[in-house]
């Protein structure tokens, strides 16, 4: 166990650094936030370059060996569940009951190719994001629309690189594993687990979305949201993602108090901030995850502070909601462990 949490918090794979194939996907998002500015609508910049931020990390993945589509699917899936979880947050109810099924049909996937879980995950985090800003009719459709245009500027932009330049990003997501069984035992055995992890992460998005709505706890979607990050297949890898998100996420909350303190930033400097933090991201989550939640940290508080979030009330939010996000994923899924093992023959 002390191997594997160094492993996750220590070690940095420094064969999968890759600076250009970060550099690629920065120009979309720096588009997004400078038109938002520059026409006074930074809300909405914010939005674009969110959708933008997350289909990037498309670029990484491939899918049945086209390395668009993963960028493709992941934009309207976000999209999609964006649009859902907006009309899903005017209720209370409706908002447990769409992040317990998106869990249930996340985790029905990790059977599936790394390509399809990645695009499935974007689903969940979407979904859970757009439940805190709830709207109905045109505002719904508005939304999730501005989160579909910066994916497709990203894809369209980072394919078009890869054509002019010659080279494309290396698949360090995973590529073109079919995580198809090859016998009728194997069969039976992975329905079993799909089945048996799918309700378990129901059971784990459930529980964070219902603490997350009646407690009412400030930009407290991040509950559920880093629920379904750090949740794994076994109790140890859940423990270990969950304790790499929370001690990246509060380094990177110290990170972004210091900053702002020193440079007292106005909206443009503010987005430079996000820029240089998504190239960061980019630039280092395959090489050392912790190293990357400080990275996303510090771009989700600059990000925020842009949209008119004050920057030390985010930093607090983040943090606090992270470690409980964490500590829910962790503590249901201990308690379902016996349940699996009655499950599992």
């Amino acid at each position: 166990m002390g191997l594997k949490l160094t492993k996750e918090t220590l070690l940095f794979d420094w064969s999968k650094f890759h600076p250009s194939a970060a550099l690629l996907c920065i120009p979309a998002i720096a588009a997004s936030l400078a038109i938002g500015l520059a026409t006074g609508h930074p809300r909405q910049g914010v939005m674009a370059a969110a959708g933008t931020f997350s289909v990037g990390f498309g670029s990484f993945q491939e899918l049945r060996h086209s390395r668009s589509a993963p960028m493709l699917l992941a934009a309207i899936v976000m999209c999609v569940s964006s649009w859902i979880g907006t009309v899903a947050g005017l209720w209370v109810g409706g908002t447990i009951l769409v992040c317990t099924l998106w869990g249930f049909l996340y985790a029905a996937t990790w059977t599936l190719s790394p390509g399809i879980v990645w695009i499935s995950l974007q689903g969940v985090v979407w979904l859970v994001i757009s439940t805190a800003y709830p709207e109905s009719g045109l505002h719904a459709l508005l939304r999730g629309s501005f989160v579909l245009g910066g994916g497709l500027l990203q894809m369209i932009f980072v394919a078009g690189c890869w054509r002019i330049f010659g080279f494309v990003t290396p698949p360090f997501g995973g590529a073109n594993e079919t995580g198809e069984p090859d016998s009728l035992g194997a069969v039976a055995q992975a329905t079993r687990q799909w089945r048996v992890e799918s309700l378990r992460a129901a059971l784990i998005l459930g529980v964070a979305a219902t603490f997350y709505r009646w407690v009412a706890l400030p930009n407290g979607y991040w509950i559920p949201m880093t629920a379904a990050i750090v949740m794994k297949g076994t109790l140890l890898e859940t423990f270990q993602r969950g304790l790499a998100r929370i001690m990246g996420t509060l380094a990177g909350a110290a990170l972004a108090t210091l900053i702002p303190a020193y440079l007292r930033p106005d909206p443009w400097v503010l987005a430079v901030l996000v820029v240089l933090f998504t190239g960061l991201s980019y630039l280092i989550i395959y090489v050392n995850y912790v190293t990357f939640a400080v990275c996303l940290t510090a771009y989700v508080v600059f990000l925020l502070a842009l949209a008119g979030l004050p920057e030390g009330a985010v930093i607090a939010h983040r943090s606090m909601n992270t470690i409980l996000g964490g500590a829910i994923a962790l503590v249901v899924h201990a308690l379902f462990s016996p349940v699996e093992k009655r499950i599992q023959p």
